[in-house]
């Protein structure tokens, strides 16, 4: 059976649904997760970065600071596409 990549969105609640016990073991870590399930967590985002990079490349994959706020403003640079860019 072909499995089906997991999704930004499908990280996200996973992070959601797990965010009791993340608060409880790595609260102010910067935490890695990948297909639905928690990876690592980190001392920083760039070592949680550079983590994820390796493993999965480009992913899908989600880095949260765990007890920061969820509603993160997004750099440009992450949130930019080459496709929204008009000639």
């Amino acid at each position: 059976m072909t499995k089906t990549p997991q999704t930004l969105d499908g990280n996200i609640k996973a992070f959601i649904n797990m965010s009791e016990e993340l608060n409880q073991h790595h609260a102010g870590k910067f935490v890695l997760i990948y297909d639905g399930n928690f990876v690592a967590s980190y001392d920083s985002f760039d070592n949680a970065a550079r983590a994820a990079i390796e493993r999965y490349g480009k992913g899908p994959y989600l880095i949260r600071q765990v007890g920061a706020p969820t509603e993160m403003p997004m750099p440009a640079s992450v949130a930019y596409r080459p496709v929204h860019a008009h000639n």
